[in-house]
């Protein structure tokens, strides 16, 4: 029965984006004054919560595993959703509400050249689509990055993930826009159930690639939970952002945001697991912006949909410290108190232990809110 609301929730999905596709003046470019201010940070700023999320994803990768490099690893997000949104033009005054279908895949793919130094390309795109603000429905919002991350296992509950992006994005006609993006995520599992992350990230925004914060520079600051009981995952992120701009800025006003995301999500089916329904509540708070409409006021989101999440991690790390306990155990010339330590456990053959906390990982997240995971800015 399961297998059937879900193929039906899809095909609704697929219904209701069915004009973006066919109709071609919903998908050309637009111009820069009609770009779509309900772009927010945590739209499309990668805070970790989407990965942090996926180390409660089942282990259904066994075949993907063994099939592609053990040295490479794969993160995919896949949303369809629908919200009630309370204030689409972030105005401080007469605000309007709409109902907003959007579509929001997310790909990461990495290859571990180290234990736990990985290079990586990211994609992801949103789609929304107004019920009655057709003029908002126009833009379509992309980001292609590439990558460095390094991870630093501290103990076997803590990890530092060190990471450092470079990425272009595409949303409005004549509007260029790039980043810098390093950033620092520190998790810590305090249980198999129940994880908890921190995550701080430098924003330099300019026309082109490489050029630094020729127009703005915003850190965001976001820390986390997740809990996971049964089918069940809770989430609880908290996002904050200053963005400074100046005057070659787009928008070339400054402002805070504070924004909040509760959610809580299932597993449709153990038969297809990775496959989610959930409901997220997002308020966002906006403030030192001279009531600007597009960032100032309060909105607030209600989301419900579904996720689909697949994960395949690198296991070279794993492999690397398998073959050292092998090799500590077949040594001859190691002290005889020492093989016998390498070798004690002859009960059983080794076996590949589950990879650490984020050895293989990036919007909600925030999550990620990424998160992010939704995953990065303000800017539009």
């Amino acid at each position: 029965m399961n297998k059937y609301l879900v193929l039906g929730a899809f095909f609704a999905c697929g219904a209701f984006a069915t004009p973006v596709a066919v109709h071609a003046q919903d998908i050309s470019p637009i111009r820069l004054a009609q770009a779509n201010p309900t772009i927010i940070p945590t739209d499309i700023t990668p805070t970790g919560i989407g990965e942090e999320r996926e180390m409660f994803t089942p282990g259904r990768t066994f075949y993907a595993m063994k099939k592609l490099p053990p040295k490479m690893w794969i993160s995919h997000t896949t949303e369809c959703t629908q919200r009630l949104e309370t204030n689409v033009f972030f105005t401080n005054q007469k605000n309007q509400a709409d109902y907003v279908f959007r579509i929001q895949p997310n790909t990461t793919v990495g290859y571990n050249f180290l234990p736990h130094t990985s290079a990586y390309v990211n994609y992801f795109f949103i789609k929304d689509v107004f019920a009655t603000h057709g003029i908002l429905s126009r833009p379509n919002f992309m980001s292609l990055a590439g990558g460095l991350r390094q991870d630093v296992p501290i103990g076997q509950k803590t990890n530092l993930q060190i990471d450092f992006q470079v990425r272009e994005l595409w949303q409005a006609q004549n509007l260029h826009q790039a980043d810098l993006l390093p950033g620092l995520t520190l998790t810590h599992v305090f249980t198999p159930k129940f994880i908890m992350f921190g995550n701080t990230q430098l924003q330099m925004r300019s026309r082109n690639p490489f050029q630094g914060a020729q127009r703005e520079i915003d850190p965001f600051f976001t820390v986390g939970g997740l809990y996971k009981h049964k089918d069940w995952l809770f989430t609880v992120t908290n996002t904050y952002v200053a963005n400074f701009r100046n005057a070659a800025a787009i928008p070339n006003q400054s402002n805070m945001a504070m924004i909040t995301d509760l959610e809580a999500a299932r597993l449709i089916s153990k038969k297809m697991p990775g496959l989610y329904s959930f409901v997220r509540a997002e308020p966002i708070f906006n403030w030192y912006s001279n009531s600007r409409p597009g960032l100032s006021g309060f909105d607030f989101r209600l989301f419900t949909g579904i996720r689909y999440v697949f994960n395949k991690p690198s296991i070279y790390a794993q492999m690397n410290n398998l073959k050292k306990q092998i090799e500590q155990a077949n040594d001859p010339y190691l002290p005889s108190s020492n093989k016998l330590k390498a070798s004690k456990p002859t009960s059983a053959p080794p076996t590949i232990t589950k990879p650490e906390p984020l050895a293989n990982t990036i919007p909600e997240s925030p999550a990620a809110p990424q998160p992010m995971a939704e995953s990065a800015a303000t800017d539009l």
